[in-house]
């Protein structure tokens, strides 16, 4: 650990985390709202110091619940943020955006006052304050926003069947809370209840893979006019792919994924980074699968998830991404990140 990580961490607040428990029957009230939360890392976002300058972290949430890596995000607060605010939450990379988004789950402290053990209602209340202040909106490397969540009473997870399935990113579960009481969260499966051979057959569903903050880009830059070069990559998820430029002493910088906008595209991506007997023959698709294939349950049976390529893209000014052309010719040069 690097002498300026032990500073970081050792001014970093000392709390635990909301004490969470799981459920399989009905929730009655006083649990009375909904969260939706989303599949993906756990991180804290610390508004802080350092010296005299005030400054935001993205810290990384272990599996034994240990700060991991950290980030510095680029933001313009009013002073009194930074006086010590510590959000939790996940996250998520969602396919139209041009930005990672950081879903608020919870509060910990605000302007420097520990809230931990104040009802929800409050919490949301201070994080209303912050949206109201337009906080957010000059953040250049990570969007912000809320989970999807409702007030209901008496509630199991079928009946919010309307509200999953309408939810813009990949849900983990449901997570339960009183809005005035200081109760244990209750967390519930997002699945809808199945038949045992639903269940069997049904697919696990994979977040696509997080490699870091996107940089802020200037889309103004002349290099967007032209064919341009990354190291592209596949996620498990099908039709998501990374793209990488090079920074400094040729380290790969990650710049967010690929756009995919039609069939055809999607057709040829899979060509490259997929296994997939449909792809090359439609015929195939009217044909069972054999069993050694139906047992074979990996995410990853389909991807050759340690593949890269060198690939030309070209820039959708619409959807703001790079979409993928041609595998670069020999001689072909990964763009660097300062160009972007």
């Amino acid at each position: 650990m690097t002498s300026n990580l032990k500073n970081i961490l050792s001014r970093f607040p000392q709390f635990e985390l909301s004490y969470e428990t799981i459920s399989h029957k009905k929730v009655s009230e006083p649990y009375d709202i909904a969260l939706a939360i989303p599949m993906g890392k756990k991180y804290y976002v610390w508004f802080s110091y350092d010296g005299k300058r005030n400054i935001c972290y993205l810290m990384e949430i272990t599996r034994d619940k240990r700060v991991g890596t950290i980030t510095e995000l680029t933001m313009k607060c009013n002073q009194s943020m930074y006086f010590g605010t510590v959000l939790y939450g996940t996250v998520v990379s969602l396919e139209k955006a041009t930005q990672q988004v950081f879903v608020i789950e919870d509060i910990f402290y605000y302007k420097g006052i520990s809230i931990k053990h104040h009802t929800f209602s409050e919490k949301l209340g201070a994080i209303d304050n912050m949206f109201s202040d337009k906080l957010f909106e000059n953040s250049a490397t990570i969007a912000f926003a809320l989970p999807v969540l409702w007030c209901d009473n008496i509630v199991d997870d079928v009946q919010n069947k309307a509200q999953i399935d309408n939810c813009g990113y990949i849900i983990h579960h449901v997570q339960y809370r009183s809005l005035v009481q200081t109760m244990p969260y209750i967390n519930m499966s997002a699945k809808p209840k199945t038949t045992i051979s639903e269940q069997v057959a049904a697919a696990p569903m994979q977040e696509p893979t997080f490699y870091g903050i996107i940089p802020q880009f200037s889309y103004g830059k002349p290099q967007y006019k032209y064919p341009t070069s990354f190291v592209v990559k596949a996620d498990i998820q099908f039709d998501i792919y990374h793209l990488f430029s090079y920074g400094q002493n040729k380290s790969q910088v990650y710049c967010g994924v690929a756009g995919i906008p039609n069939y055809e595209k999607s057709v040829f991506m899979n060509g490259l980074f997929r296994n997939i007997r449909e792809n090359r023959n439609l015929d195939y698709i009217e044909e069972s699968d054999d069993e050694e294939d139906f047992e074979d349950t990996r995410l990853d049976k389909y991807v050759h998830s340690e593949k890269t390529l060198l690939m030309e893209c070209v820039f959708h000014k619409k959807f703001k991404k790079w979409v993928p052309v041609r595998i670069s010719p020999p001689g072909g040069s990964v763009v660097h990140i300062g160009k972007l």
